[in-house]
């Protein structure tokens, strides 16, 4: 037999429950805010709100790294440091300097070599102090070493007992914090790029290797960067460049003082002639860097080629890729050759294709100066929308220094055109 009271209270019990219910759901929703998809940052879509992008703090670049007005950073390679040191002495120098090549690192040991092609050092040094600029040094591995051995040395330098860099110290972190303090350097780019992606979890132990080297540089007073490998997914089949860039776990470096992304390359990764940079490309990557690691946007350097490459193809019809070529060897190929109509129909990604005397087809695409800036100004516009920031100036690194067209750099010419019209629209 039912209470008789029984029907009220059953009442009153739901429409307490259907209460509590929705203040929950009111607590939860006022605590997330979405970040927005791949499709919602695209320039398709309507931009992020204001709203949307207040729970993210920002990760700003440190204090002194780039110039606010003017945010780029010179990538001087060995092979090509004397034509840098050409490009300073015709313009003034006006952004930081990370030097390639004066620390080759040796996996089987942790030792370091300087590169062998010739280069005044000194001089390049001297330029950059004389203007109070940050002079980095950039940590690489040769190509002659294997995947595995580089994977090895990440695992042993991230496991160490860490102790102080003492100019005693031996461990192998110490070794590289050590060669930056006796070279006056500010500070240490790590660019390994040939390591084993499924040696066992090091994704982990690579992000355990740079938050200890960060820790020892901080130590020093030092700063402490990376390079990211190109990546628009986390797996073979959104990214074909998984291969070579899955030991990077983009969330756990996110702490690093500043993020280089190298925006460079798309024709290698995808191994056929093409562009070397694209916007749908680099949109993508800012797309994935959004969905990923919002936080620090404003701390991620892209990484854009001042160069090109030519493409062969065999009498098989199989492409080869070439060397390199500066600006200046890209105007000697279109004077030296009869040439073919243009597979490229982007004028943000020129090409030039020919016939060699055994009717061997060659292309070469390459940048101009006009090329990069229409890319860095779409990729600038939009990530003014994600940040809410209309003000937001696009910090870039060019590889390499001394490879540009003519007109590029120094006072009054394009980039530094880039930017101050960029900060008056």
């Amino acid at each position: 037999m039912k209470h008789p009271h029984s029907e009220q209270l059953l009442i009153v019990i739901i429409l307490l429950l259907l209460c509590a219910c929705s203040n929950e759901t009111l607590a939860v929703s006022s605590r997330v805010t979405p970040i927005p998809s791949k499709e919602s940052t695209s320039r398709r879509q309507i931009p992020p709100t204001p709203s949307q992008n207040a729970s993210i703090t920002q990760q700003p670049l440190p204090k002194g790294l780039l110039k606010p007005g003017y945010p780029v950073l010179d990538w001087v390679f060995n092979i090509s440091c004397n034509q840098a040191i050409n490009s300073y002495d015709n313009s003034s120098i006006d952004t930081a300097i990370a030097y390639d090549s004066t620390a080759w690192l040796y996996p089987s040991d942790g030792h370091l070599v300087e590169g062998w092609q010739a280069c005044d050092q000194a001089t390049l040094l001297q330029q950059a102090s004389a203007k109070g600029l940050p002079f980095l040094l950039t940590v690489g591995v040769d190509s002659q070493w294997s995947e595995q051995e580089l994977a090895q040395y990440i695992d042993r330098a991230a496991s160490q007992p860490q102790v102080a860099c003492t100019p005693q110290a031996s461990t192998l972190i110490c070794t590289i914090v050590n060669w930056a303090i006796a070279g006056g350097y500010t500070g240490v780019i790590i660019d390994f790029e040939l390591v084993k992606v499924n040696y066992p979890h090091i994704r982990m132990k690579f992000a355990r290797f740079m938050q200890e080297l960060q820790r020892a540089l901080h130590q020093k007073g030092l700063l402490c960067g990376v390079t990211l490998i190109h990546k628009i997914g986390d797996s073979p089949q959104d990214d074909p460049s998984f291969h070579g860039n899955a030991f990077e776990d983009w969330k756990l470096l996110s702490r690093i003082d500043f993020l280089v992304i190298m925006v460079v390359d798309q024709d290698l990764s995808l191994g056929k002639p093409g562009p070397l940079v694209s916007v749908p490309w680099v949109e993508k990557q800012l797309d994935y860097l959004w969905q990923t690691i919002p936080q620090a946007l404003s701390k991620t350097i892209f990484e854009f080629p001042l160069y090109g490459r030519e493409w062969l193809q065999d009498a098989q019809g199989k492409w080869h890729p070439g060397e390199n070529e500066t600006c200046q060897q890209v105007s000697v190929q279109k004077a030296s050759h009869s040439l073919l109509p243009s597979d490229s129909r982007d004028p943000t990604t020129p090409e030039i294709a020919w016939n060699d005397g055994s009717d061997n087809r060659h292309e070469l695409w390459y940048e101009t100066t006009s090329s990069l800036l229409a890319i860095m100004t779409q990729l600038q516009d939009k990530a003014r929308i994600l940040l809410n920031d209309p003000d937001y100036k696009l910090p870039t690194s060019f590889w390499y220094r001394g490879a540009e067209c003519r007109g590029f750099f120094g006072a009054g010419n394009a980039l530094k055109t880039f930017y101050h019209d960029q900060a008056a629209m």
